[in-house]
């Protein structure tokens, strides 16, 4: 692999994980704070759905991908994250723990880290591939 091809992908990964990262913690939070006030369940993981994946898309539109933002990359990634998200953790949670039969203690977190290879690509997908590059 030449340099500048580990180059970017080197920027890609670091933004991805600490765009990821913050993502991460958002989503806590806002679950945590919509508990306290007393918000239905589903309505805190709808607005948290919204709140964190619209951050996430323009995070990683200027920072992970460094491509120009639009309505439609927009749309995409939402509609990638909401249609696989809630499926794929079930699965890879269940290939892990039933189908191979590992602890639940082994199985979720090698789950989580399916997830965040899976988001990655789907990003990827979605916002890196189909928009053009942002002019410097």
């Amino acid at each position: 692999m030449n340099h500048a091809l580990r180059a970017v992908m080197s920027r890609h990964a670091l933004g991805y994980v600490g765009v990821s990262g913050l993502c991460l913690v958002m989503h806590n939070l806002w679950m945590i704070a919509t508990d306290s006030v007393g918000m239905m369940l589903p309505l805190a993981v709808v607005s948290s759905f919204l709140l964190v994946n619209t951050t996430a898309y323009v995070l990683h539109s200027l920072i992970s991908f460094r491509r120009e933002m639009s309505v439609a990359a927009w749309l995409r990634y939402l509609l990638a994250m909401s249609v696989t998200n809630i499926p794929l953790t079930w699965a890879t949670t269940w290939i892990w723990a039933e189908a191979i039969g590992l602890p639940m203690y082994w199985a979720a977190p090698i789950a989580s880290v399916c997830m965040i290879i899976i988001n990655y690509l789907m990003a990827r997908w979605t916002i890196g591939r189909h928009s053009p590059a942002r002019r410097r």
